[in-house]
C-alpha cells in the first residue's frame, strides 16, 4: 500500500484522524490482534472443556470468554499441572489486555498538546486519565504474542497427549 492509498482511505470521512499513519496501522494490529488471541481462547477452552460451545463462547465479550477459559483450565488441573500453570498465566495475561483493549476501545479522540490528534482514556473512579501512544500500543501488541505463546503451549501439550481431555459428566 502507498501513501496515495492510505490518504484516499483517510478522505473517506471528514473525521479528523491523526497524522501519524503508524499509529493507525498499529490500532489496527491491536483491534485485530485482540479478536485473534480472543478466538484462540476459545479454541483452547473448548478443547480442555468439551462442554463449551466455541462458537458461542466466540460471540461473547472479553470479560466472559475469559471466565470460561479459566474454567476449562481449572478443570484439568488434576489431570496436568503443567497446563494448569500455563492456562493460569495466559488468563492473567489475557484478563490484562481486556482491559487495555478497553482502554482503547472506549478511549476518544482530542488534539494534545502539541497539536496531534491522539485517542484519550478518562476513567475518573478508577483514576484513569492517559492518552493511548504509540508506545501503550506496542506494549500491548507485544501482549498479544506472550499469551498467544501459552496457547501454543497449552495446544501442543494436549496434542502431543501431555494430556487427556475426559469427556465431562
Amino acid at each position: 500500500m502507498n501513501l496515495e492509498e492510505i490518504n484516499q482511505i483517510k478522505r473517506q470521512t471528514r473525521l479528523a484522524l491523526p497524522k501519524d499513519d503508524l499509529y493507525l496501522y498499529r490500532l489496527g494490529i491491536a483491534v485485530y490482534g485482540f479478536g485473534s488471541i480472543a478466538s484462540f481462547m476459545t479454541e483452547i477452552a473448548s478443547l480442555l472443556d468439551k462442554t463449551l460451545n466455541r462458537t458461542v463462547l466466540q460471540g461473547k465479550m472479553g470479560g466472559e470468554i475469559l471466565d470460561n477459559f479459566r474454567a476449562s483450565v481449572r478443570k484439568v488441573k488434576s489431570s496436568s499441572r503443567v497446563v494448569y500453570r500455563i492456562g493460569m498465566d495466559a488468563a492473567n495475561l489475557f484478563e490484562k489486555l481486556n482491559t487495555e483493549r478497553s482502554d482503547f476501545a472506549h478511549a476518544y479522540p482530542i488534539t494534545n498538546e502539541v497539536g496531534d490528534q491522539i485517542l484519550h482514556r478518562r476513567v475518573d473512579e478508577k483514576g484513569k486519565y492517559f492518552e493511548v501512544t504509540n508506545e501503550f500500543l506496542d506494549t500491548f501488541i507485544s501482549g498479544l504474542h506472550e499469551v498467544s505463546t501459552k496457547l501454543y503451549e497449552i495446544r501442543h501439550l494436549v496434542a502431543s497427549g501431555e494430556l487427556t481431555i475426559k469427556p465431562s459428566v
